[in-house]
C-alpha cells in the first residue's frame, strides 16, 4: 500500500500498528469496508415491533417499485388464514413481555444467502463478488472435479 504522508491514522491502520485502545481513543473503528446486509431493515422493524416483521416478511414478494408499492395480491396474502395466524400469534407473544414475540418472529424471518444484492467480500477489502456469481463458480468447480475423477 502506498504511504500517505499526511494521514497518520490511515498509515498506522495499514501497517497494523493501530491498536484497539487507539481506535477507541482516537477513532478509526469503522475504517475499511463496511457491509450492511440487505435485510437489515426487516430485522430493525422486527426488533421495534415484532408483528410488523411478520407483515414485512410476508409482503416482501409482493412489493413493487412504483407507488403505492403494495399490490392487491399482497393484501390478499396478508389476509390469508395462515398469515393472519402468524401475525396474531406474534402479537400475542409480543404482549407477553415482548421477548417471546421477538424470538418467534426472528425465527420466522427467512434470509437466504442467494438473496438479491448479497455481496461477499475478502477480509482485506480488496475485492467483492455477488454471492450468485460465487455459487455459479462453485457449481462449475464441482462439475469439473466430477469430470476429472471419471
Amino acid at each position: 500500500m502506498p504511504v500517505n504522508k499526511t494521514d497518520y491514522v490511515e498509515n498506522a491502520i495499514n501497517k497494523g500498528e493501530y491498536t484497539l485502545f487507539k481506535r477507541i481513543m482516537y477513532g478509526g473503528m469503522g475504517h475499511g469496508v463496511i457491509i450492511i446486509p440487505t435485510h437489515i431493515f426487516k430485522i430493525l422493524f422486527t426488533i421495534i415491533f415484532p408483528p410488523l416483521g411478520v407483515i414485512i416478511e410476508e409482503m416482501s414478494n409482493y412489493l413493487i417499485d412504483k407507488f403505492p408499492y403494495v399490490t392487491w395480491d399482497g393484501i390478499k396474502k396478508i389476509l390469508d388464514f395462515t398469515v393472519l395466524n402468524k401475525i396474531v400469534f406474534s402479537l400475542l407473544l409480543t404482549s407477553l413481555f415482548y421477548l417471546p414475540g421477538l424470538l418467534y418472529t426472528l425465527s420466522q424471518l427467512t434470509v437466504s444467502p442467494s438473496a438479491r444484492g448479497t455481496i461477499v467480500c475478502n477480509p482485506d477489502g480488496s475485492s467483492c463478488v455477488y454471492s450468485s456469481d460465487l455459487v455459479k463458480e462453485q457449481e462449475e468447480q464441482k462439475k469439473l472435479t466430477t469430470i476429472t475423477k471419471q
